[in-house]
């Protein structure tokens, strides 16, 4: 794919540079229009930055909603940009806004609590929004600039919308070109016993070889791998789950699957995922229990450790940083191969595609402001601004009609796409948290695999038998399914 080069700005210009976007104006379609009374339509509109001190971040929304501004004369976009702490702290921000009916007309959610949020009646279905064509989507409807694999991702149970993502997130293992060549490594590592080979001979040069974040659910790292490894073993299962033929096992699918005990995490080769971990653990730091997303993106920096996992979004304050002084690259978690077990597929797994920037509506919005802000939300998968979010941000884009820039070219995807996610917040957010709380526990020595297992596989199907029941799924309903 080609740069934009209508959008390559550098990023150390970027506080002057970054309006270049202003600059296509003429040919954006407006969408918003004043009302008939001639007054301006004002959309508050909150935006989680992901990071507080990035000033590209800030200056790139401040860009985005001043453009609107002014190629849709009725409307004035109010940007709240906000940064949290960490997922909890987002959480409850949501939570709080939205149950004091005080939420902003547009804001930052994340696509694991969106559906929730809907059933409960505090946000706005966009189901019929997706379904209709946009100004920036051309003779198309709005969901078909969407991949198939975002669509399942958001759909809920009920074949609802209630976001929409900006970008999407892809998983990969940035390394230190420089220590690799210390330690003799010739070749990026892509099968898992070539993986551990490389940590074998970083050792030797007395480096950390993966700086592994554990401290809790939202340093993301435990979670990523385990998911991807059990994805790589159940993959010859996915004809006995994926029920609809749809080529993604959907939430109810999943339901069947644990109810009928085709998904059993306390069996082969579900079971099996954790103690390849585990042997793995022994190449992170001491003590990354309690080593955190940044301090582990600081081991790295300063050079005293080989490598750390981020998206391609979390990966641009390592690139553009001047601390780093060492070449650095991406390539993705090494797959499982027969060597490690009998049934691994031999193939990469890719845990791409993952919806994120989830913008949503609540439903206390006025209802004159309601076209606006589908149109605001419409503007932003469009073509120019998914350019800007992964030029200056390192997003990748949500959209198939807008293009890579070469330096995210190591976060395309290359392999098989997962179709289970099977401990993946959509899935059960209970169980996402839980896996790794009990995780810490399990990797140092304090509980064993089977008493992990079983309050984690507990948690699964206390969580599924809620869905059942939320849902009126039974089997022989077959779960809600349709035949494909």
């Amino acid at each position: 794919m080609k740069v934009l080069t209508r959008w390559t700005v550098p990023l150390a210009a970027v506080t002057s540079g970054i309006l270049a976007l202003s600059a296509c104006n003429a040919d954006t379609p407006a969408g918003g229009s004043a009302k008939s009374d001639g007054k301006t339509i004002e959309l508050s509109v909150m935006v989680m930055l992901e990071s507080d001190g990035d000033e590209a971040e800030r200056k790139s929304w401040e860009s985005i909603a001043q453009t609107y501004n002014d190629s849709h004369p009725g409307v004035k976009v109010n940007l709240q940009l906000q940064h949290f702490a960490g997922v909890e702290q987002h959480r409850t921000w949501v939570t709080t806004q939205l149950i004091g009916k005080t939420a902003p007309d547009l804001f930052t959610t994340r696509y694991i609590w969106d559906q929730e949020d809907l059933k409960k009646g505090l946000l706005v279905d966009l189901t019929p929004y997706y379904k209709q064509k946009t100004a920036y989507s051309g003779d198309q409807p709005w969901e078909k600039q969407f991949p198939p694999t975002i669509l399942q991702q958001l759909i809920g149970d009920d074949k609802t919308y209630a976001s929409v993502p900006n970008y999407v997130n892809s998983v990969r293992i940035l390394y230190n070109k420089d220590l690799f060549a210390q330690a003799g490594i010739t070749k990026v590592p892509q099968t898992w016993n070539e993986f551990l080979d490389a940590q074998e001979k970083l050792l030797k040069i007395n480096v950390v070889p993966f700086a592994f974040p554990n401290s809790k659910p939202g340093d993301y790292n435990y979670n990523w791998t385990i998911r991807i490894l059990t994805e790589e073993l159940v993959a010859g299962s996915y004809s006995k789950l994926d029920i609809d033929k749809s080529g993604f096992i959907e939430v109810n699918e999943y339901a069947r699957g644990v109810d009928q005990g085709i998904i059993d995490i306390e069996k082969s080769p579900y079971k099996d995922v954790f103690a390849i971990v585990k042997n793995w653990s022994k190449y992170w730091p001491k003590g990354y229990n309690g080593l955190d997303f940044e301090t582990a993106g600081d081991l790295f920096l300063r050079g005293k450790a080989a490598m750390v996992m981020r998206t391609s979004g979390q990966s641009k304050p390592l690139f553009e940083t001047t601390a780093r002084k060492f070449e650095m690259a991406a390539f993705p978690l090494p797959y499982l191969t027969k060597d490690n077990h009998p049934d691994a597929l031999g193939k990469l797994m890719e845990i791409g595609g993952v919806p994120a920037g989830n913008m949503a509506i609540p439903k206390t919005i006025a209802p004159e402001k309601m076209e606006a802000a589908v149109d605001f939300l419409a503007y932003t998968t469009s073509p120019k601004v998914q350019g800007l979010l992964a030029e200056n941000l390192y997003r990748t884009p949500v959209t198939e009609n807008a293009a890579l820039p070469d330096k995210l070219k190591g976060f395309q995807f290359v392999g098989e796409r997962m179709q289970l996610n099977i401990y993946a917040g959509e899935v059960d957010k209970n169980v996402t948290e839980l896996n790794q709380k009990l995780g810490q526990l399990y990797l140092e020595g304090s509980s064993t695999q089977d008493k992990y297992l079983a309050e984690l596989k507990k948690t699964m199907v206390d969580g599924v038998k809620k869905k059942m029941s939320d849902n009126q799924w039974t089997k022989e309903n077959n779960y809600g399914i349709k035949a494909p």
